[in-house]
């Protein structure tokens, strides 16, 4: 069963191809040095090469802009929300399945850190909303649904949480841990983080890509820590010493509205700090016995982050 993947080139996508092999085809926009079969193009424009994807039975639509920022927003918006349309009305050409790969955040956040968001839970758009990148997720899902229901399209949404591991070459979703490792962590706030490692999402994402059937949801939670306790623990693994201070929430909060109005250099953008003041709450009624979901030890993706990230600058 031939497998599409968009966003094939980034974190997530490389590492869902090297678990379909031979089922897989990368959607990319230059050529690849892989062993993969590719199809030129951007999610964006399925009509130009949906004739090149033909035998595709799955999509799985991984690619996705995340900038944590209002600024220059808008572009990022636009593309979460138009590609995941245009990967919904790709499926109807091809008659194909869809997975949307989206993101916790549309739910798992929260103002404490007592609860969490199942499969079954509402959005959280009263908190997230104000972020640019989770309001489009959250579009993104509830527009393409929508339109996978008037298509007859089988259609099923992913979240996963923060993804670590080795081979984040662009450094996007590694950010926190290269901050204990470069020294640039100023301070801690008082929130969470949710993260798991990317090599288990992308084998239960090729499991689900092979089942029959699907549920409208799947959830794939790893470890949930306070941001204190997970800057310690990178510490830990990479032999550093976290000795900076915390933070309460009103101090960071009123960082935040600063550099609203100001930017600061030394700090963080408003919306990380906002972010950071937050707690991030998340379950799963179903992965485990359905995708066979068990993550690893917390420990081990950490610390294999920190090799990669460590390697990676030497050979920079």
């Amino acid at each position: 069963m031939k497998t599409l993947v968009t966003g094939a080139s980034g974190f997530l996508g490389r590492n869902l191809l090297d678990v379909l092999g031979d089922d897989a085809v990368a959607l990319v926009r230059s050529p690849l040095a892989s062993k993969h079969a590719q199809v030129m193009g951007s999610p964006l424009d399925p009509d130009a090469w949906i004739s090149q994807a033909q035998g595709v039975k799955v999509l799985v639509h991984a690619a996705g802009m995340v900038h944590h920022s209002r600024r220059h927003a808008d572009e990022m918006v636009r593309f979460n929300i138009d590609s995941s349309l245009a990967m919904v009305r790709a499926a109807k050409a091809l008659d194909a399945r869809l997975v949307l790969v989206s993101t916790s955040g549309t739910v798992g956040c929260f103002p404490y850190a007592t609860i969490e968001a199942d499969e079954h839970s509402r959005y959280a758009e009263p908190l997230v909303g104000r972020w640019p990148y989770y309001l489009s997720k959250i579009r993104a899902e509830e527009q393409s649904r929508k339109l996978a229901k008037q298509l007859g399209v089988s259609m099923t949404v992913v979240r996963p949480p923060v993804l670590l591991g080795p081979g984040d070459t662009l450094g996007r979703s590694t950010t926190n841990v290269a901050r204990v490792l470069n020294g640039r962590l100023p301070f801690i706030p008082a929130g969470g983080i949710a993260f798991t490692d990317v090599r288990d999402v992308a084998q239960a994402l090729a499991r689900l890509s092979q089942k029959e059937t699907w549920r409208d949801t799947y959830h794939l939670p790893g470890t949930t820590l306070p941001l204190r306790t997970f800057f310690e623990r990178v510490g830990e693994v990479a032999g550093i010493k976290v000795d900076r201070p915390d933070v309460p929430t009103f101090v960071v909060s009123g960082l935040a509205r600063l550099g609203s109005r100001v930017p600061v250099k030394q700090l963080p953008d408003p919306v990380v700090l906002e972010m950071s003041t937050c707690h991030w709450g998340f379950k799963s009624l179903w992965s485990h016995d359905e995708l066979g979901y068990a993550p690893r030890s917390h420990r081990q993706t950490l610390s294999d982050t920190v090799a990669w990230l460590r390697e990676s600058a030497l050979r920079n």
